[in-house]
């Protein structure tokens, strides 16, 4: 046992003290570039995913604009002339709201790629759609309660508060025919611009009249505090003159509107509703194309978007697209 200890403390003395070592700078200056180049690595694959979660979230954004702006389009193309096509007569009036009269039926209306160069807050190039209908809001008559000639009385008021500037309609109680009308005053007896065709009263309806009203506004009304419109992001709007209502987004980011209308008389499309055609309408196609909220980094859109007798060629921005398209047959038109 001894000699084994020895053994051990010769060899321990015997064995050489190595020296302490550090990193060169060469070494660390490999080592910090090797550092860069997987930081590099990490944050560009983190900058894709990133760049791909926000072009996604633009889509979604998209698709669900288009969604719901084609859902209130389909819904009140379809109520289009819902008790307003029993009124055989034509009427004179801004139907859209923009200080030009038109003569219309009341059922649809519609303007054909308005291009005036601005000043409407429309955006030029796209299609206008006006579409009337009777309102769920409506009253029967009394005994007491009459319509007749250039009158409707006071207390017919009471179907929606009718006030000046509001629609309403007069509707015989065996559906033999309806009379549309705008009120002119706030107060008292409903004076008509144009007389009654019939006489109305007891069990006798009346009805308020929607005038809804879609376009694509792409600019800035200083006179309406709500109207903070952008041209590089088109809205589209719904306006209903029925209700006085100022016209609400339905849809942000949307670059154009269009309208084809299926007829009975020829039994083919056409892009253009002339007056008087609107009875012979049997569907509507819409068309809405609609862009992300902001352009996308090294893309370029190159496409071509067919819609209607407004094609949008080759863009050439930044923007991604979709288009949404649908048939919509006119329920009550034609009955």
């Amino acid at each position: 046992m001894g000699i084994r200890k020895k053994e051990l403390f010769m060899n321990t003395k015997n064995q050489k003290r190595l020296p302490s070592q550090g990193f060169t700078l060469v070494e660390l200056m490999v080592a910090m570039a090797i550092s860069l180049v997987v930081m590099g690595a990490i944050f560009l694959t983190f900058k894709s995913q990133q760049d791909s979660y926000v072009i996604q979230d633009q889509i979604t954004a998209t698709q669900q604009n288009l969604r719901a702006a084609m859902y209130m389009l389909t819904r009140d193309i379809q109520m289009a002339g819902y008790y307003t096509n029993f009124d055989s007569g034509s009427y004179t009036m801004d139907w859209d709201d923009l200080g030009v009269n038109e003569v219309i039926r009341p059922l649809i209306y519609a303007r054909n790629n308005v291009a005036d160069g601005g000043g409407d807050n429309i955006k030029d190039n796209t299609d206008l759609i006006v579409i009337i209908k009777a309102s769920s809001n409506n009253q029967q008559l009394v005994a007491g309660e009459t319509a007749s000639g250039n009158t409707v009385d006071a207390s017919l008021r009471a179907v929606d508060n009718l006030e000046a500037g509001k629609c309403a309609l007069l509707v015989k109680e065996n559906l033999s025919r309806a009379e549309f009308f705008q009120v002119q005053e706030d107060s008292g007896d409903m004076s008509l611009t144009i007389s009654l065709v019939e006489n109305y009263g007891v069990n006798d309806w009346i009805y308020r009249a929607d005038v809804i009203i879609y376009y694509v506004d792409n600019e800035d009304d200083p006179g309406d505090p709500n109207d903070n419109d952008d041209p590089a992001h088109p809205k589209l709007r719904r306006k209903n003159l029925g209700s006085n209502q100022g016209a609400q987004v339905v849809a942000e980011n949307i670059d154009n509107l269009q309208f084809q209308y299926l007829l009975s008389t020829t039994g083919g499309w056409t892009n253009n509703l002339a007056i008087g055609q609107e009875i012979n309408v049997r569907a509507v196609k819409i068309s809405l194309l609609a862009r992300t909220a902001n352009t996308n980094r090294g893309y370029t859109d190159t496409n071509t978007y067919n819609i209607g007798d407004n094609p949008n060629p080759n863009p050439n921005d930044a923007y991604r697209r979709k288009l949404l398209s649908s048939i919509v047959k006119t329920r009550n038109i034609g009955l």
